[in-house]
């Protein structure tokens, strides 16, 4: 059986776009969390940097994962993200060692 895999993503938004961004992550992650093998799907705003944003996510399995990158509601939450963001997501992937 394949291990968990667990996702983080890292993204600062421009200022005149950080209500709109909220909304789109609070619609990407109520679809995402009822997709098969995905196990936790959360965003999290910085308390001291409120333009500033991380993902925190875990799959059953890489290939849960890669096929959540396919799904219809990503690419369009990805493609109107794109004028929102200051620079592109830092995303690391990471197994569990212990």
């Amino acid at each position: 059986m394949p291990s968990p895999l667990f996702v983080t993503a890292r993204f600062a938004v421009k200022p005149v776009a950080l209500e709109e961004m909220r909304s789109l992550l609070a619609e990407l992650s109520e679809k995402t969390r009822q997709e098969p093998g995905c196990l936790e799907y959360a965003y999290y705003q910085s308390l001291d940097d409120p333009l500033e944003f991380s993902s925190f996510e875990l799959w059953q399995s890489p290939e849960c994962e890669a096929r959540h990158w396919q799904t219809r509601h990503l690419q369009d939450a990805l493609a109107r993200a794109a004028g929102l963001l200051q620079v592109e997501p830092h995303i690391q992937r990471y197994q569990r060692l212990v």
